[in-house]
């Protein structure tokens, strides 16, 4: 069985988890972004977004049983300009997410890709 079926959370900066992206685009354009795809989400709801600390942090409801998960976006600028984008999606509750947490952060960066695929 896959590891990730029977983990709670999925992290970008975990050497086996989904990836994060290092983009040449520029910081605002980028939380813009991110911005735009949060709020297109109906059961995401925004608890904090700290443009200056680049931090942004979401609780996703589920769509049955209403189970809450933990979303956190970090956005910086890494030594070479480049801006970083690192997330973590963690149930709250249960023992297993079956790799919900995994594909939600993998497709808030998919998502993230689409959007500035015209920058």
């Amino acid at each position: 069985m896959l590891r990730w079926l029977t983990e709670n959370e999925a992290d970008t900066r975990d050497e086996d988890g989904p990836s994060g992206r290092r983009l040449q685009v520029p910081y605002l354009r980028v939380w813009d972004a991110l911005g735009e795809e949060i709020r297109s989400h109906s059961r995401w709801d925004l608890v904090e977004a700290d443009r200056q600390e680049g931090r942004i942090r979401v609780e996703c409801s589920s769509l049955v049983f209403g189970f809450v998960d933990d979303l956190e976006v970090d956005v910086s600028l890494d030594e070479n300009g480049f801006t970083r984008v690192e997330a973590r999606s963690a149930a709250r509750v249960g023992n297993a997410d079956f790799g919900v947490n995994r594909r939600r952060v993998r497709r808030l960066m998919d998502a993230l890709d689409d959007r500035l695929a015209d920058y």
